[in-house]
């Protein structure tokens, strides 16, 4: 067969333009579909958009409904280098004088110091305990005491053969899990062994150490500050609580950070302070009106994205999209009825013109600052007309409510009109490339056959031209 170039050099036709131009008349069809489903999946694209911004608005609305939200607090210190606050939801405002008498600190002990790291101590067994001591100054000298903890377990670590230099009972104490950890401090003397627990005076602790008899030495571990005890290593800080006074009441804490003295607030001491530090808690009026207008910028994204993308533009003839859906208009409708609606939740406002947002001509919304700010002087009423909700009486339900519960029906997946819309569209599109295919399929078929038809009208013609040469050639030489 000849090859695409050489078709029709036979017949002395342009047999490749006449199928080319065939074949494009077999596919034409396929073409308009196509255009079709470009035009489609640009409405898909577009219901894409619209479906983020009413999921935008559900969450904007969601927030509204949350009680958190409108009892959120803002703290400030007057001294963060001394003590820093922080708030959570169940913080209520107010005022707190905090005065840091003692922070807490852990306990630590150093033992005497080793040629080096690798240095062999001893053999045996280190039993760590926590737990506090308590000083009895009524004696004479006065008697100190050590409790055990009673939430904790002493802890025994084995000291073998392999593990009996400074560095290895290092790595034991620090895989025992004894709550205490221990380091290795070398300086121009040797090198130390320091051992320090928890803060808190109840997580101080003592060693014990008995000896193998075939490598005695570990004993230079032992650390106990009771008294008439036996300690080999010295004590370098003292486990003690911190302490502190809120408005005038000691309070007393293992840890600097103080997270259950005032409900939803943490504070945290940095410093002993020779002034009280002020800590202000008040309520976060800024977030409270923040997510106020991120309602209302999502609800106008909403409103002027379905709006553009139903639009006619005179000026340049073209059209949104979406121009002339019914469902769109629909939705458009369904949220502009219910964000001028009224509500009985809150006795002070009904209308979001009570609370200084208008409805603007386009159906956006916009904020008149000084009667919005004279709303967020009744929070309470300002909350009920949001988030206000009623599962018998629907005129009870909150704007903030109704949006949420209207967004949830119109996002459903499965019934919703969104899902519904796309899901038309997306099945169109489908049918349509299911014709695409069988148009194509078709036309090149058909092109087949006609390629073939051609090729053998070239042999054919080929043959008769070669044929009349020859005839030419005898009748020539008769003629002679």
């Amino acid at each position: 067969m000849a090859s695409l170039s050489s078709l029709g050099v036979g017949s002395g036709l342009d047999a490749e333009t006449i199928v080319t131009k065939l074949v494009a008349l077999e596919k034409q069809p396929a073409d308009t579909l196509t255009t079709k489903n470009t035009k489609l999946q640009t409405q898909v694209s577009t219901w894409g958009k619209i479906q983020s911004n009413f999921s935008a608005l559900q969450d904007a609305a969601s927030k509204l409904m949350d009680n958190n939200f409108w009892s959120a607090t803002t703290a400030k210190s007057s001294d963060d280098a001394s003590v820093s606050v922080t708030t959570g939801s169940s913080a209520a405002a107010g005022s707190y004088a905090v005065n840091v008498t003692q922070l807490a600190a852990a306990q630590s002990v150093a033992s005497s110091a080793f040629a080096a790291g690798t240095t062999p101590v001893g053999e045996g067994t280190l039993r760590i305990e926590l737990g506090k001591y308590t000083t009895d100054n009524s004696t004479t000298p006065p008697a100190v005491t050590f409790a055990a903890k009673a939430a904790a377990t002493a802890v025994d670590i084995s000291i073998g053969p392999g593990d009996n230099t400074l560095e290895k009972i290092r790595d034991r104490i620090n895989t025992a899990n004894a709550g205490v950890s221990a380091t290795i401090v070398t300086d121009a003397s040797g090198a130390r062994l320091v051992m320090r627990g928890q803060n808190g005076e109840e997580n101080a602790f003592r060693v014990s150490v008995t000896e193998s008899a075939t490598a005695p030495g570990l004993s230079a571990l032992a650390y106990s500050a009771a008294t008439g005890a036996t300690s080999a290593m010295s004590r370098t800080q003292t486990a003690q609580n911190a302490q502190a006074t809120i408005n005038g009441l000691n309070v007393s804490s293992a840890s600097n950070t103080l997270s259950n003295v005032l409900d939803g607030v943490t504070l945290k001491l940095n410093k002993v302070t020779t002034t009280p530090a002020t800590v202000n808690v008040d309520l976060d009026t800024a977030s409270i009106s923040k997510g106020v207008n991120d309602f209302v910028t999502a609800y106008n994204s909403v409103v002027s994205t379905i709006r553009v993308q139903t639009l006619y533009d005179d000026a340049s003839k073209t059209a949104g999209p979406l121009q002339g859906n019914a469902t769109a208009r629909g939705l458009l409708s369904q949220m502009r009825s219910l964000i001028s609606s009224n509500t009985s939740a809150s006795s002070t406002f009904s209308r979001l013109s009570d609370i200084g947002i208008d409805i603007n001509k386009d159906g956006t919304l916009s904020t008149k600052s000084t009667k919005f700010n004279d709303a967020m002087g009744k929070l309470g009423e300002l909350q009920k007309f949001f988030a206000g909700s009623s599962d018998t009486d629907s005129s009870l339900n909150g704007i903030g409510t109704r949006v949420k519960n209207l967004t949830k029906q119109i996002l459903d997946t499965t019934s919703g009109a969104i899902a519904n819309s796309t899901s038309g569209l997306n099945s169109t599109i489908t049918r349509n490339n299911n014709k695409i295919t069988s148009i194509n399929d078709h036309a090149s078929k058909v092109e087949t056959r006609l390629r073939a038809q051609y090729t053998a009208l070239d042999t054919n013609m080929a043959k008769l031209s070669g044929l009349s040469t020859y005839v030419t050639a005898q009748l020539a030489a008769l003629n002679k």
